[in-house]
């Protein structure tokens, strides 16, 4: 998908970082100052890649949103707050996601920021913490909470979501990590770079042409390309959650194993995990909850499909805002949808136990996860195919 961050794990600097951060936060921990540690330790990163008036523009971002989020919970001031917060969000997405409205110097130099910091990440996760501080499942956030939350820096490049729930439940001080544990959070790191850098680079050299050769090698190269983007994409999850681990902080899985998935609906709970989850529990389930209730639950598959044709078509518009990313949003709705109505149909005429043998047939486990391979593989193809070879 679209790479919209700007951080370079090949570069040294960021390993010196590492090694800095690791010094720095691992013995604090366990102590009282871990948070504005850990929110130093974030802000001094993300002053490596931008300069002094970028940097201070973002950390009076955070100190807004502080004061704002303080009057979420405040009955005469929360609606009020929320429009402060959601509108120059929103207004900054769309700068970040159609770059050509950055006609002035000033907004291009705002969208290298939005990029720097993978913005598209730190807007849903500021909608997840707007949406959870609002309802009052959780307190409003403190200062060094907020950069933990919003900018974690070894997460910046591999764009896990983590629920704000989530990261509020378990940023308490974490106990120190045994030999064992810290040798296979290193070895995580280390599978994560070898996939990356030498895997994932080796598909691409050597078989990875852009889709500019037509024929029948785009068939092939679509299957190249789909297990190109699993390895270099995992592959940044994998160096965050094992950096994540060295430093105590609990950094949530983004995939499962996504090519043995035997159905879309399954394809979407092992890809990009955390994507999934805050389009689950964000998006689809509040519209689809609100049309059941509408409805009476007399129609529960239109409104799921609904549900899932409105989702997965912000799906594509948050990768990018093109007409293409909408059709690929649309068409994995579309996808969605079937499968939801097929597994459905089915279990009315087997019945749980003719399901149960039907979902444990291995020719048609093999089958299922062909098909839906190849329809994730000529999705991504779809996106990726020169705009002169699907429209010559």
């Amino acid at each position: 998908m679209v790479d919209d961050h700007m951080i370079d794990l090949a570069a040294e600097k960021y390993w010196v970082f590492l090694l800095f951060a690791l010094l720095v936060y691992v013995p604090v921990a366990g102590g009282r100052y871990r948070c504005w540690v850990a929110a130093a330790v974030n802000l001094l990163f993300l002053k490596m890649y931008v300069n002094k008036f970028e940097w201070i523009g973002v950390v009076a971002a955070a100190v807004a949103v502080f004061f704002l989020s303080k009057l979420l919970v405040r009955n005469s001031f929360r609606t009020v707050a929320c429009i402060a917060l959601a509108l120059p969000t929103a207004a900054l997405f769309v700068l970040h996601k159609i770059p050509t409205l950055a006609v002035f110097e000033p907004a291009d130099k705002v969208t290298n920021v939005l990029a720097t910091i993978g913005f598209s990440y730190v807007a849903l996760r500021m909608i997840d913490l707007m949406r959870t501080v609002y309802e009052k499942r959780a307190t409003p956030p403190s200062l060094p909470e907020i950069v933990s939350y919003l900018l974690p820096f070894h997460m910046l490049a591999a764009g896990p979501i983590q629920p704000f729930s989530d990261f509020i439940r378990l940023s308490g001080p974490s106990p120190p990590l045994s030999p064992n544990q810290s040798l296979l959070a290193v070895e995580r790191i280390a599978f994560g770079a070898f996939k990356k850098y030498v895997l994932a680079m080796l598909l691409q050299r050597l078989f990875l042409t852009g889709f500019t050769i037509p024929g029948w090698y785009m068939v092939w190269e679509a299957q190249i390309f789909y297990i190109w983007l699993y390895l270099d994409f995992s592959a940044l999850s994998d160096i965050a959650v094992g950096i994540g681990t060295l430093l105590g902080i609990a950094t949530p899985e983004n995939f499962n194993r996504p090519y043995f998935a035997r159905n879309l609906i399954d394809f979407w709970e092992r890809w990009h995990i955390t994507l999934s989850q805050f389009i689950r529990r964000n998006i689809f389930l509040p519209i689809q909850l609100g049309m059941v209730r509408r409805t009476g639950g007399t129609h529960p598959i239109l409104c799921a499909s609904i549900a899932f044709t409105t989702a997965f078509a912000l799906c594509g518009l948050w990768h990018q805002a093109t007409y293409l990313y909408l059709l690929w949003g649309l068409g994995h709705a579309l996808g969605l949808v079937v499968t939801n109505i097929y597994r459905d149909l089915i279990t009315k005429r087997l019945g749980s136990k003719g399901m149960k043998k039907y979902l444990a047939n291995p020719w048609i486990r093999s089958v299922a996860t062909i098909l839906t391979f190849e329809f994730v593989a000529f999705s991504l193809a779809f996106i990726s195919i020169p705009f002169k070879a699907l429209f010559p």
